[in-house]
C-alpha cells in the first residue's frame, strides 16, 4: 500500500488507539482486565523451490479480555483490494501454523508423555489449544468498499452445483470498520487522539471546516504527535499546512510533536498580506485607468494612445470608460 499504510501502521500500533477502535466496534467499553501487547507479526515462508519470502501483519498483539487470552490482528487498508479475503486468510493460516509449531516444540522440549487420545505422530496432545486470532480491518479510504468482503465474493458463480456441493467450498469473512464513516457522536466517545485524527479527516473537503476544527481543538493540535500528522499528511489533502510544520521532541511521550495551530496562523497571516498587496496593486491600477478616462474625456489624450497605455484594446477601453460613467469617446 505504500506511504499511507506505513503511516497508519505506526499510528495504530499504540494501546489507547487500539482500545478506541475496538470499543467503537463493540459498542461498549472493554473490561478492566483488558490488555494488549504487540508481538511479532512477521512470518517467513519458503516456497516449493526453497526460496524464502515473508508476510507481515500491520499489527498482531497478545490480548486478554473477559478472562480469555487471544491474538488480535489489525490490518489497515486505504484502498480497495480485490484479493483481500484471501490475503487475510493466508495471514491467519501462517499465524496458526506458527502457533502449532510452538506447541509441538514445547512438547518435544518438555518430553511430554502422550496418551492414547493424543497425537504422537504430530506431537500434539488432546488438551493442547490454539489461541484464537481475532481480525479487524480498518478501512481508511474514501471510496465505498462493497466487495469483496468474503472469500466466496472472489469465486465465480456456483449456482449450477447442488447445494450440498456448494457447502464444500470454505469461506472467509472480512470484519471491517470504515473509519471515515464513524458518526461524530461515536468519535467524541473515544478516549485517544484517534478522535481528532478522524475528526479532521472527515472535514478536509472544506478548508473552512477543517480550519475551524483545528482552532476549536487547539489544545490538541498545538501539541500534535508526529505519528498523527503523518496519517493526516498521507490520507488527506491539507499539505499546505503539513509542509510548514516544525517538530520538537517530547521526552515524556517519547515522540516528536508540532504546533499545527501556529502553522495555520502563519498561513492565514500570509494570505491576508497577499490580499492586501493585491488590493493595493488593483487600487493603483484602477486609479491610473480613471486618470486616462479623464484625459480622454477632456480631449487631452486620444483614445488609441489611452488604450495603449492601459494595455487594452480600443473597444475594451471604450466599454470600461462608459461603464465608469463617462461619455463614449468619438
Amino acid at each position: 500500500m505504500g506511504e499511507p499504510n506505513n503511516a497508519l501502521k505506526v499510528y495504530m500500533n499504540r494501546p489507547d488507539r487500539i482500545k478506541s477502535v475496538l470499543e467503537y466496534y463493540l459498542g461498549a467499553r472493554l473490561p478492566s482486565d483488558w490488555k494488549c501487547e504487540a508481538t511479532g507479526g512477521f512470518v517467513t515462508v519458503r516456497n516449493s523451490k526453497g526460496k524464502l519470502s515473508f508476510r507481515e501483519r500491520d499489527f498482531l498483539g497478545k490480548a486478554q479480555a473477559w478472562g480469555v487470552r487471544f491474538l488480535l490482528g489489525l490490518e489497515n487498508q486505504d484502498s480497495i483490494n480485490l484479493t483481500y479475503p484471501w490475503r487475510l486468510m493466508e495471514l491467519d493460516y501462517l499465524t496458526y501454523g506458527r502457533e502449532i509449531e510452538r506447541i509441538q516444540e514445547r512438547n518435544v522440549y518438555n518430553e511430554v508423555k502422550y496418551g492414547v487420545e493424543d497425537d504422537f505422530k504430530y506431537r500434539y496432545r488432546k488438551d493442547d489449544c490454539l489461541r484464537p486470532v481475532l481480525n479487524l480491518t480498518l478501512y481508511w479510504g474514501r471510496k465505498k468498499w462493497k466487495k469483496p468482503q468474503t472469500l466466496k465474493d472472489m469465486m465465480g458463480s456456483m449456482e449450477r452445483l447442488p447445494k450440498k456441493l456448494q457447502r464444500l467450498a470454505g469461506d472467509y469473512r472480512v470484519h471491517m470498520v470504515c473509519m471515515r464513516e464513524i458518526p461524530d457522536e461515536d468519535i467524541q466517545k473515544m478516549d485517544s487522539d484517534l478522535r481528532y485524527v478522524l475528526g479532521i479527516m472527515k472535514r478536509t473537503a472544506s478548508p473552512k471546516q477543517y480550519r475551524e476544527y483545528i482552532w476549536k481543538n487547539r489544545a490538541y493540535f498545538s501539541k500534535m504527535p508526529k505519528s498523527a500528522v503523518d496519517v493526516i499528511d498521507a490520507c488527506t489533502n491539507i499539505k499546505n499546512i503539513t509542509e510548514k510544520l516544525e517538530y520538537t521532541f517530547n521526552a515524556e511521550s517519547g515522540e516528536e510533536e508540532t504546533n499545527m495551530c501556529k502553522a495555520l496562523d502563519e498561513i492565514e497571516r500570509n494570505a491576508v498580506k497577499r490580499g492586501l498587496k493585491k488590493g493595493v496593486k488593483q487600487g493603483v491600477k484602477q486609479g491610473a485607468l480613471m486618470m486616462l478616462f479623464s484625459l480622454v474625456n477632456d480631449g487631452l489624450l486620444n483614445v488609441g494612445e489611452a488604450a495603449r497605455r492601459a494595455k487594452l484594446s480600443k473597444d475594451a477601453f471604450c466599454t470600461k470608460m462608459t461603464k465608469a460613467g463617462y461619455k463614449k469617446p468619438i
